[in-house]
């Protein structure tokens, strides 16, 4: 099997990325006589609640979003009373590793539903009247031994490859940005980086920045799902 569908859960630890919630649809004030216009919702980020820059939100903070009070404790990982920047990119992180499971067992599900005859393994055809479009086209190289099926075995690894390749590519994206961000190429983002390139994030500039030194590092940075 070709080293891209080489995986393992245990590398399911993708660059960090932090929890957003989407807030609720605001009407727009529509033209007279013309029906109101759709607008997308509005990103509240959890980074806003920190009211008073401390680089944390307290329990009191939380209260605004409903949603982050109802799961404060779950975040708050060392249940110290504060959810930092390092709790929620750990509790997004569980939460990929989670869809990642859950993606592999929805391709098995469907490979077992394409194995009718519960032999183990299907051939190119099964797959495609199965609608496994992924393993029609890259068939031969999930059948690891060339005998012209594909196994359960290599359909397993198939499919943590695949779920891992997502994770991968969301890495390569907040690597990606943090880099252009950088733009003297120093490792870490100043405040005026920061602004220049994520204005809507500065006013959680703090909540970043945990170790408070002025900068925020790439072992610092993530942005919300979705960006």
């Amino acid at each position: 099997m070709p080293r891209s569908l080489r995986p393992s859960l245990a590398s399911f630890i993708p660059f960090a990325a932090a929890l957003a919630v989407a807030s609720a649809f605001a009407p727009a004030k529509a033209a007279q006589g013309a029906a109101p216009a759709p607008r997308a919702p509005a990103m509240v980020w959890i980074g806003d609640l920190d009211a008073n820059h401390d680089g944390k939100i307290s329990r009191q903070e939380a209260a605004a979003m409903p949603e982050i009070a109802k799961n404060f404790d779950a975040i708050d990982a060392n249940h110290d009373g504060f959810i930092t920047m390092s709790e929620v990119k750990a509790m997004w992180r569980a939460g990929l590793i989670r869809q990642a499971q859950a993606s592999v067992q929805a391709r098995m599900a469907a490979f077992n539903r394409a194995d009718g005859k519960h032999e183990g393994k299907i051939n190119a055809e099964q797959a495609k009247v199965a609608g496994m479009s992924f393993v029609v086209a890259n068939f031969n190289a999930i059948d690891s031994n060339h005998d012209g099926f594909v196994d359960r075995d290599e359909m397993q690894k198939a499919s943590v490859a695949i779920a891992q390749r997502a994770l991968q590519a969301r890495a390569a994206r907040m690597q990606g940005l943090f880099n252009k961000a950088d733009a003297n190429h120093d490792g870490k983002l100043t405040r005026a980086e920061f602004t220049a390139a994520f204005p809507r994030f500065v006013p959680s500039f703090a909540f970043f920045d945990e170790n408070h030194d002025g900068f925020v590092e790439l072992s610092e940075f993530g942005l919300p799902p979705g960006i």
